[in-house]
């Protein structure tokens, strides 16, 4: 083999390994932005499926302040009674719906409880000092949804109550994230809600809750393995990055609320990077014919009825 020859055909292969060198950091290059549209993708989808369950919850809150016997209880100071038409309430969206987390509450105009739906304990307990939506609605005397800080973290939606234009209190409609989890998870997204544990002095119905290091669990109900890829990759709750690839999964994080600029929780999310095809949830479905005293909207259809203010 002459020496010429020899020189060619190293020439030749550093030709054609520089190539594979450049098509391999194309092709890194365009997975990486694949997986970067695949991550705000679902991004999107997660904080418009949260944004729909605030304006569901708030609906619920403005369209519950305007029941008369609501208003009347009220007034009247008859905890009992209000407290059976709001359970009655509930009963009637579980039956006619999927919809089975929903909790009630409802204040006097000094932001004290006055009934909730779920238990009868705290009556007169003044939530002033850390409830900030509460305090929010009396100033503003206008509906507000937040992911807010209480006993629980959860999805709170408040509206102002009127008697003739006389502000006597409001209502509050609570939502946790478990209809939220298994929506996105019909997109293959799984979800973990955490709260900063510097918060548990106000929220104690969480101090039992699985722990994660600086973090509580908020659902008692949540993904073992997530919790687990969490668990043995510490630096995720770091959140120095927009997102995280851990073998097959991607992993991004989404704040849940701030006081003071300071974040009180976030919502750890999952999805597999293989699947690059962007997933959208389906409609919302309800079982049954939807009665005639009862309303609820989607980004597809409107069912033009309300529930009936009596």
């Amino acid at each position: 083999m002459t020496k010429t020859y020899k020189s060619f055909i190293i020439f030749f292969i550093t030709i054609i390994l520089i190539l594979l060198f450049f098509l391999k950091k194309y092709n890194d290059i365009i997975k990486h932005d694949q997986i970067d549209i695949l991550v705000s993708k679902n991004t999107e989808l997660i904080n418009n499926e949260l944004s729909y369950q605030k304006k569901h919850a708030l609906s619920l809150a403005i369209l519950f302040s305007k029941n008369q016997n609501i208003i009347n209880f009220l007034k009247q100071k008859e905890p009992e009674k209000l407290k059976n038409e709001l359970n009655n309430l509930i009963n009637l969206i579980s039956n006619y719906t999927k919809i089975k987390n929903i909790q009630i509450q409802v204040h006097t105009k000094e932001l004290k409880v006055f009934v909730r739906s779920w238990e009868n304990k705290d009556s007169g307990l003044n939530l002033t000092s850390f409830r900030h939506g509460l305090v929010k609605v009396k100033k503003t005397k206008q509906p507000f949804v937040s992911n807010e800080l209480g006993k629980r973290f959860n999805i709170k939606a408040i509206s102002p109550i009127f008697d003739n234009k006389n502000y006597i209190g409001s209502i509050e409609v609570i939502v946790d994230y478990s209809s939220l989890k298994n929506r996105l998870k019909l997109a293959g997204i799984e979800i973990i809600p955490l709260l900063d544990d510097n918060f548990l002095d106000i929220a104690q119905y969480h101090k039992e809750n699985a722990k994660l290091y600086n973090y509580v669990v908020i659902e008692k109900n949540y993904n073992k393995k997530l919790y687990d890829i969490l668990l043995h990759n510490k630096n995720i709750l770091k959140r120095e990055k927009f997102y995280y690839e851990i073998e097959d999964k991607i992993i991004t994080i989404i704040s849940l609320g701030n006081i003071k600029g300071k974040s009180v929780g976030y919502l750890v999310a999952s999805f597999e990077k293989s699947n690059q095809k962007f997933n959208y949830l389906p409609n919302y479905k309800y079982d049954g014919e939807i009665p005639n005293d009862i309303s609820f909207k989607n980004e597809n259809k409107i069912y033009n009825k309300q529930i009936k203010i009596r």
